[in-house]
């Protein structure tokens, strides 16, 4: 795992709003992996509609079977203290976290290992990441965004249906 560690250094150069740096990174693997995803599958289970849980289920115990998850929070005392305030501070934050995200995943790539993007227990005001931050001793001030389980690459990812390209991006200019 220290290697993946300083490979996630390289989140350091990811670009964010005034250089705010607003984003943390927990790496949990082996037990405590498992006892994140039994904590995160407990909650889960009262608060997702029926079907919404059957389909998730799986996911989650999978996730509790990888061999780690990388859990991507937002520092809002960082964030708090941006130039920025409000709505845009609360899109900054989106987009430095969204930047680690993929950052993270394309280091988890050179490793050759598979992961996802998971958004359980999000809600820091309503509470749901407070288990979280108290099972890994983490400041109350985090606030969680995902969790980005990852190991082994089972099989190939699912196929996708992709809109076309010239609707998701548009060249201008002579």
């Amino acid at each position: 795992m220290a290697s993946t560690a300083s490979r996630s250094s390289k989140n350091k150069i990811v670009p964010t709003a005034s250089n705010s740096q607003t984003s943390r990174l927990v790496l949990v693997y082996g037990e405590d992996n498992e006892k994140l995803w039994d904590h995160i599958m407990e909650v889960q289970k009262d608060v997702m509609p029926e079907g919404m849980w059957e389909m998730m289920s799986g996911v989650m115990l999978g996730a509790k079977g990888a061999v780690g998850t990388i859990l991507f929070f937002e520092d809002l005392d960082a964030v708090e203290a941006m130039p920025a305030q409000g709505e845009r501070a609360e899109t900054y934050k989106q987009h430095n976290n969204a930047n680690v995200q993929y950052a993270s995943w394309l280091a988890l790539t050179e490793l050759g290992l598979g992961a996802n993007l998971q958004h359980m227990n999000v809600g820091h005001k309503y509470g749901f990441d407070k288990g979280i931050l108290e099972m890994f001793n983490l400041p109350a001030n985090y606030e969680l965004v995902a969790q980005m389980p990852f190991g082994s690459i089972e099989g190939d990812a699912n196929p996708k249906e992709y809109i076309a390209d010239d609707v998701r991006v548009q060249v201008i200019g002579e």
